[in-house]
C-alpha cells in the first residue's frame, strides 16, 4: 500500500523497534503479531498444521519480565531449531513453518534486555505490530490489515480469507475456548465468557458504538487507523481494550461474523487481570455460578438514558443539566452519576461538542469520541455501585430481564445460542 503521511510520521516519529530494522527476504499476504512469554511451543505446532494454504508472516515476539527467569523463552528457541532458518541479526530471525507460513522472532530479551513490568504484553504486541507496520509499506504484506493473536489462540485459513470493510479502524473476530478435560476449569471459562458476551450484547441493545468485544488474541487493525492512534498501548494488560477504543474513535470498529478463533482453555498469571487471573479465580470458588460477575442490566437502561440526556444537551442551550438527570434516572442514581460525571468536566465537553459540531451529526461524532469505550465501563461500575450490584449466572438465568431472550437453558446451551446470534460458527 501506498505510505501515507499518517504512517511515516508514525514509523518516523513513534514506532518501537528495536535497533536497527532488519533486512527482510520474502512476500506474504497476510501478517499476524504474537506475543510471547513462557509459552509451550505447541502452539506453533498448532498454527502450522491450521494454516495450510494462507500466504502469512507470522510475528512472534518473545518477552520477559525481570520477575522471569531469563530462561523463560528456551522452550520455544529450542522447537524453532527443527524449522529451516534465516539469521538476519542479533535478536531477529526468520523460520519457515510451512511451505506457506513464515515465522519472524524477535527476541526482545536479547534486544534490549526484560520489558518493564508496566509496558509488559502492550509493549511485546506494540513491537511486533509497527514492525508488521513498516513491512506493509514496504510492500512485503499485501493486506492492509495487522492480524493480532495469542500463544493461547489459534487462527485458521478461513479467517484469513474473510473481505473486512476497509473504512473500519479495526476488525474484531468471532472467538470460543476449545473443551478440556478439567470439568472446573471448563466450567469456570465457559461462566467468564459468557460475561463477556453479556457485556457486548447489553451495549449492543442500546446502539452504543463500543459494543465489541476486545480480545487481543482475536483482532485485527487498519494499517492507517493504527498509526493514527499512535499504535498499541505500553500496558501490561488490557492493551487490547484501549486500543480498539482508540480507533473506534477514528473510525467504526468492524464485529465480523463466521468461523471463529479457537483459543486453548486455561488459567493463566502473564497478566495482572483480564480472562487468565479471572477464570483463575472462578476455579478457586466453591460455586462459581454463583460468583457475581455479570452486570445488572438495568445497570445499561440507566447508562442509555444517560446517552440520551447527552443527546438533548448537545442539541440545545438548556443548563439544567443536574434537575435534568435527577427527572431521568431518579434521585438515588443521580448524585453518584451526577459525581462520576463532575469528574469528567462533563460540562465543559458539551459547551465545546456545541462549539465544535455545526450539525447534529457532527456534534453526535464529538460525543462519541467524548464519552468513550472507558467512560461507558466506569459509569456502569458507578451504577452498579449505587444500587444495582452484579449477580452470579444462577441468579442471572432466574431473571427474565438479563439475557435478552428466555434464559433457562444450561451455560453450554446459552453460549451456543449467543455465539449462533451473533452469527458466529463452528467448523
Amino acid at each position: 500500500m501506498a505510505t501515507s503521511a499518517t504512517i511515516s510520521k508514525y514509523l518516523d516519529q513513534y514506532a518501537i523497534i528495536p535497533g536497527t530494522v532488519p533486512s527482510i527476504e520474502g512476500q506474504w499476504d497476510h501478517v499476524l503479531v504474537v506475543p510471547c512469554l513462557d509459552e509451550s511451543p505447541d502452539f506453533i505446532e498448532r498454527y502450522r498444521q491450521a494454516l495450510t494454504k494462507t500466504s502469512l508472516l507470522l510475528i512472534l515476539v518473545l518477552n520477559r519480565p525481570p520477575t522471569a527467569v531469563k530462561t523463560c523463552n528456551d522452550r520455544v528457541r529450542n522447537h524453532l531449531r527443527s524449522f529451516s532458518r534465516s539469521k538476519l541479526r542479533s535478536g531477529y530471525d526468520l523460520f519457515e513453518v510451512n511451505a506457506n507460513v513464515s515465522l519472524l522472532l524477535i527476541d526482545t530479551d536479547t534486544l534490549e534486555g526484560p520489558t518493564p513490568v508496566k509496558q509488559g504484553v502492550g509493549r511485546a504486541r506494540r513491537i511486533g505490530c509497527d514492525l508488521a507496520l513498516h513491512l506493509i509499506t514496504e510492500g512485503q504484506v499485501d493486506s492492509q490489515w495487522i492480524c493480532s493473536g495469542d500463544a493461547d489462540a489459534c487462527w485458521s485459513d478461513v479467517l484469513f480469507d474473510q473481505a473486512w470493510p476497509s473504512a473500519a479502524s479495526a476488525v474484531t473476530l468471532p472467538f470460543t475456548h476449545l473443551p478440556t478435560d478439567d470439568q472446573q476449569l471448563s466450567e469456570a471459562t465457559l461462566l467468564y465468557e459468557l460475561r463477556l458476551h453479556h457485556y457486548v450484547l447489553q451495549l449492543m441493545a442500546i446502539n452504543s458504538s463500543y459494543a465489541f468485544h476486545t480480545l487481543g488474541s482475536a483482532c485485527a487493525f487498519n494499517a492507517e487507523a493504527y498509526a493514527a492512534v499512535r499504535g498499541m498501548p505500553l500496558r501490561s494488560a488490557a492493551e487490547d481494550f484501549y486500543i480498539l477504543n482508540k480507533l473506534a474513535k477514528v473510525a467504526p470498529v468492524h464485529r465480523a461474523t463466521g468461523l471463529m478463533v479457537t483459543i486453548e482453555t486455561r488459567t493463566s498469571s502473564r497478566v495482572p487481570f483480564g480472562t487468565g487471573p479471572a477464570v483463575q479465580k472462578l476455579t478457586e470458588s466453591a460455586a462459581p455460578i454463583n460468583e457475581p460477575i455479570f452486570y445488572d442490566t438495568r445497570c445499561f437502561e440507566v447508562l442509555n438514558q444517560v446517552h440520551q440526556l447527552f443527546e438533548r444537551w448537545i442539541s440545545s442551550e438548556t443548563n439544567g443539566f443536574a434537575s435534568d438527570l435527577e427527572t431521568e434516572v431518579g434521585s438515588a442514581l443521580a448524585k453518584p452519576i451526577g459525581e462520576k460525571l463532575e469528574q469528567w468536566h462533563y460540562q465543559d465537553a458539551i459547551t465545546h461538542i456545541r462549539k465544535a459540531g455545526a450539525t447534529p451529526d457532527q456534534r453526535r461524532l464529538h460525543l462519541v469520541t467524548w464519552f468513550d469505550g472507558f467512560k461507558t465501563l466506569q459509569l456502569i461500575h458507578a451504577i452498579r455501585d449505587a444500587g444495582h450490584p452484579n449477580m452470579g449466572y444462577q441468579e442471572s438465568i432466574q431473571r427474565g430481564d438479563q439475557w435478552l431472550k428466555e434464559s433457562g437453558q444450561s451455560a453450554t446451551e446459552l453460549l451456543r445460542e449467543v455465539q449462533e446470534g451473533l452469527g458466529w460458527q463452528f467448523e
